[in-house]
């Protein structure tokens, strides 16, 4: 386990590569830039170079001290890692496109690599992490409103485009999107200037992402950020009856003094599920479960990392990716892929679960982007869904809570 001051230096090495991911970055970038080399170096000075090859070569295996999940991580890591590595070498697939399956899968497994080198300074590691991501969401949704034109007009008038390179898909514009303002709202509790003048700047921060993602019609975020607004706001009603009521007499007014703009927002998205329904989700899911099925080794193994498949929801073109986890594990890892992912999800749930009774301010704000991430979005293959998945098997470790008042 690194000491306290490195552990400190490797989330700040985390910290800064989520603000240039944010800024200078895409969430699925097409080539690797300055900026992508960049955030590859910060990366590596986070995580180390031990740390990666004993989990590799299994040594992590051998460690005594290590918590209960990080056994099964471990190996569904290995199994993933190299059973689709082989099958994709053997089926003679192009190094680019098995490599745009591997970096994602190393993102996906950043708990078991970063945690262990973060366990030494959980708090400050937590705070930096929390930190970096939201300040990456204002910066994907500041982008956004940029290539819109600073549209806010729009909103509930029109679906604005989401761009060539999707930046609101990124997990932390709605991680960015719940946890401002809700540490806005602690911050302005506490009464002082300071903290009142940061207050107002994380509540406006977050509400620029909330009005990106409407704008986009981000049909499922917004439904998520709701579901975290409200669990958020009865924990509160119990917590601190009072300044409950204040946060939700100022909700009421704003949607008083802005129907239009609520009712609109609404109704894009429902004319939105109108048109696109579940966006051929399932067309996809039966698309990837037939190339499984194509034989008895595809169905254990997968077609291997670099397979290209037909999808359906992007109009039958050959892409590397389908847009949930399960069926992208059916398609390149086959079942024994799938159960893995299903060990290590179940591994960490138990974490994730303790960080959110613990922390639910913090923890609503890492759940919902994860529910979207891994249950229906493209978005499991997307650096800060590893990294909020680190932030929450790392808060469930400290004791530090986000401000609430």
């Amino acid at each position: 386990m690194a000491g306290r001051g490195v552990a400190l230096g490797r989330a700040a090495g985390l910290f800064l590569a989520l603000i240039l991911y944010g800024l200078l970055s895409a969430p699925a970038p097409g080539r690797i830039r300055l900026a992508e080399a960049a955030i590859g170096a910060l990366l590596v000075l986070g995580v180390g170079l031990l740390r990666p090859l004993s989990v590799a070569t299994g040594h992590a295996l051998l460690e005594r001290d290590s918590p209960p999940w990080e056994l099964p991580a471990v190996l569904a890591l290995a199994v993933l890692l190299w059973c689709p590595l082989m099958r994709g070498v053997w089926l003679d697939w192009a190094p680019d496109d098995m490599l745009r399956d591997v970096v994602p899968l190393l993102y996906l497994f950043l708990p078991v690599l970063v945690v262990p080198m973060l366990r030494a300074a959980p708090d400050r590691a937590v705070a930096l992490l929390a930190a970096g991501m939201a300040l990456a969401g204002i910066g994907f949704a500041l982008r956004w409103w940029k290539q819109a034109h600073w549209g806010f007009g729009a909103i509930g008038v029109r679906a604005m485009a989401d761009g060539g390179v999707y930046l609101l898909n990124a997990p932390s514009v709605l991680f960015a999107a719940i946890a401002l303002p809700v540490f806005g709202v602690g911050a302005l509790a506490r009464g002082r200037w300071l903290w009142g003048a940061v207050g107002v700047a994380a509540i406006l921060g977050g509400l620029l992402c909330l009005a990106a993602l409407a704008g986009a019609v981000h049909r499922m975020a917004l439904g998520l950020a709701a579901m975290a607004f409200a669990a958020l706001g009865l924990w509160w009603l119990r917590r601190a009856p009072l300044a409950a009521l204040g946060v939700g007499m100022a909700a009421l007014l704003s949607v008083t003094l802005f129907p239009e703009l609520l009712l609109g927002a609404l109704g894009q998205a429902a004319e939105k599920t109108r048109l696109a329904g579940a966006n051929t989700r399932w067309e996809e899911a039966e698309a990837a479960l037939g190339q499984a099925l194509s034989s008895p080794t595809a169905f254990l193994f997968g077609q291997g990392w670099g397979a290209l498949l037909a999808n359906p929801a992007v109009g039958g073109w050959r892409v590397s990716y389908t847009h949930t986890l399960a069926t992208y594990a059916v398609a390149k890892a086959g079942v024994v892929g799938l159960c893995a992912l299903v060990a290590y999800f179940g591994g960490l749930a138990p974490r994730v679960l303790a960080f959110l009774r613990s922390d639910p301010a913090l923890g609503w704000a890492v759940v919902a982007p994860l529910l979207m991430a891994l249950l229906a979005h493209t978005s499991f293959k997307y650096l800060d869904t590893g990294l909020l998945l680190t932030l929450a098997v790392l808060g469930a470790e400290r004791g530090k809570r986000l401000p609430t008042g």
